[in-house]
């Protein structure tokens, strides 16, 4: 259907108005109007024809017809009728025919304005005249003989196309007044419309920014009183569309908050099986996967099993949530859950990814921690066993064999105990809740401390110990007991694994409110490859059977980096020293310099890390304390029969 403007509407519908309005009264007049022109026109001829009687009669006797035709032809002349005189139907005289040839004029007797005049009434006629080719209002009276004339018919005849000119003239006047009356009409009616029209085309734009997304647009100018509703309702509409709007807004801020914030790695997929979106910790799960969008989830994770279990969910009549294990190597392990779900656009799917490498790393733990610590134990659990079975079943005869036998069973229970109580030192650094009290603690005084302790052991093997930290005072913040465990372990270490006739060095430097401690020695150095997984508990550095020689256990370096740890400090190794040899290593550990505000409390503040004690209670509990550190050799050497001294490991 063609659309058309209102504005055009309006002034179409304002012209039919006017049609309907003015049509019918213009025709009705103009009809009265040429009546009532033709009825005064016949007046008037009847009037002249009274006039023209009168002055015949008051006028002298005229001599002949011929005196008569010239009388008539001169009125005529002066009034503009055409005056016939007839007699017995025979024209005697007109003003428009000359006297000669009034005998060739037809007989008038018939014509009905001489029948009614000779019938005594006032006749009137109109017709078209052959004589002067034009249409005619007749009028007559009868004549009884006046001024000399033969009793006859006076007849006056008016040119009826005067009547008709003066018709004509109204008509067009009328014409032309109802077609300015239109124009007039349509201007005004483009005028008035204007601001209204004005007005709609505001308020549709307004519309059309609100439809596009300009909720804060609102219709201030109204053009007329009858589109204040529609006003009023688009306003509101607007109101109610921001209002709504903010609220989806804050939903989907929460809900990506929520999408955002999970742990689990979520995939979107349309109905294609393509990804849609996905969440921030999916993206740090696959490298490079943010890149993916719109690709197949085969295309992301490069796993044919999971694209798979995707396509044949996509195609199901009615599909059930499921879930799968993959690895995807490096250590890595998920666990993806599969939820269909339907909306407009089809059959839909959220994966869900779950990280489980931690989980099954510490399963790993757990089950290398209780096989290394079975294995620990049943070397030298079997060594005593056996002693005790042979005392008991067959005592040697011997006082010194039998005291041997003591001796090594006495050293294997010793080698047990201490495994036990580092086990437990371990566990109880761990120990979640379990704050430490930091003090202010002279590490120079607690070096030399162990120096001193651990002399003997180096002189053994014919090894210096070199003290460079001095004599100074250099506090750090620490727990004493710790810091002597972190100390003897690592010069122990340093000690053992070093050869015989070298030089183990301690040495400190202080810079930025922190402590660094380093331990050197001349051993046959670290492997890089090693040089992390040394403070793993049970990781044992075996170098021609040095671990099993010097009975480690594997869990002397742990146990310092738990005490450091605890401390807020740090500990590391470097290792070759010398690059031409690829020897010596060297292990350092940071520690924090006290305050001025905590020298003001006395030196104790809180510990950055959990608790330590180093002097556990043999009946201290250790079971179910967490293995999240370390990661057991298995196949660790047997304990030997001379457990003593922790070796340079974990």
């Amino acid at each position: 259907m063609k659309q058309y403007s209102l504005r055009k509407r309006l002034v179409v519908g304002t012209w039919l108005l006017l049609i309907v309005a003015l049509l019918p009264p213009y025709l009705y007049f103009d009809k009265t109007l040429r009546r009532d022109v033709l009825l005064e026109a016949k007046a008037r001829a009847a009037e002249n024809v009274d006039t023209t009687y009168w002055l015949l009669r008051e006028h002298q006797a005229f001599p002949s017809y011929q005196s008569l035709n010239s009388w008539v032809t001169e009125m005529s002349r002066r009034t503009g009728i055409r005056i016939t005189y007839i007699v017995g139907g025979r024209v005697m005289a007109d003003s428009d025919v000359p006297y000669e040839r009034l005998t060739t004029l037809e007989d008038h007797a018939g014509r009905p304005e001489v029948v009614l005049a000779q019938a005594g009434t006032l006749g009137t006629d109109v017709r078209f005249s052959a004589t002067l080719g034009k249409d005619l209002i007749y009028a007559a009276r009868k004549v009884d003989g006046i001024a000399g004339l033969d009793p006859g018919t006076l007849r006056l005849a008016l040119p009826l196309s005067v009547v008709h000119d003066r018709l004509d003239r109204m008509e067009k006047g009328l014409v032309w007044a109802f077609l300015f009356s239109l124009l007039a009409s349509g201007a005004l009616g483009l005028l008035v419309t204007r601001p209204l029209l004005r007005g709609i085309e505001t308020m549709a734009m307004a519309a059309q920014a609100i439809g596009q997304g300009e909720f804060g647009r609102r219709i201030r100018d109204i053009p007329g009183r009858e589109l204040r509703p529609l006003a009023h309702a688009i306003n509101g509409m607007a109101h109610n569309i921001e209002q709504h709007l903010h609220q989806l807004n804050e939903q989907k801020g929460r809900l990506e908050a929520v999408f955002n914030g999970m742990h689990e790695g979520v995939m979107v997929l349309d109905a294609a099986g393509r990804i849609e979106s996905m969440n921030h910790a999916l993206t740090a799960m696959f490298t490079g996967i943010g890149n993916k969008l719109g690709a197949t989830p085969l295309e992301a994770t490069m796993k044919p099993e999971l694209q798979r279990m995707v396509d044949e969910m996509l195609v199901a009549p009615d599909p059930r949530g499921a879930s799968m294990q993959t690895d995807l190597g490096e250590g890595r392990a998920f666990e993806i859950s599969l939820v269909p779900f339907r909306d407009a656009s089809g059959q839909r799917m959220v994966l869900v990814f779950h990280d489980t490498s931690e989980r099954e790393k510490l399963e790993r733990i757990r089950r290398d921690f209780v096989a290394n610590v079975s294995h620990e134990l049943k070397t030298p659990l079997t060594s005593i066993k056996g002693y005790a079975e042979t005392l008991l079943e067959a005592p040697p005869s011997s006082r010194d064999q039998m005291s041997a036998f003591l001796r090594t069973i006495l050293k294997n229970a010793n080698h047990m105990t201490k495994m036990v109580n580092s086990l437990l030192v371990l566990a109880r650094s761990e120990h979640k809740g379990e704050k430490v009290a930091l003090t202010g603690v002279d590490a120079a005084e607690v070096l030399r401390q162990t120096v001193r302790e651990l002399e003997p052991v180096a002189a053994q093997k014919e090894i210096v110990l070199e003290n460079g930290v001095g004599a100074a005072p250099l506090f750090v913040l620490a727990d004493r007991d710790g810091l002597v465990e972190v100390f003897r372990n690592l010069l122990d270490n340093a000690i053992k694994y070093s050869p015989a006739r070298t030089r183990v060095a301690v040495s400190a430097t202080a810079a930025d409110g922190r402590v660094t401690l380093c331990v050197s020695d001349q051993g046959p150095g670290i492997p890089e490859k090693s040089r992390e997984r040394i403070f793993e508990r049970f990781y044992r550095l075996d170098r021609d059977g040095d671990g099993a020689k010097n009975g480690s256990a594997g869990l002397g370096l742990a146990i310092c980096r738990r005490i450091v740890m605890s401390h807020g400090g740090d500990i590391w190794v470097e290792s070759p020293l010398d690059a031409a040899t690829r020897t010596g290593a060297a292990f350092f550990v940071m520690l924090l310099a006290p305050r001025p505000e905590d020298e003001a409390s006395n030196g104790e503040v809180a510990g950055d890390g959990e608790g330590v004690g180093m002097a556990a209670a043999p009946d201290a509990a250790a079971d179910g304390f967490p293995a999240t550190d370390a990661q057991a050799a298995p196949g660790a050497p047997d304990a030997p029969d001379d457990p003593d001294g922790p070796p340079r490991q974990a």
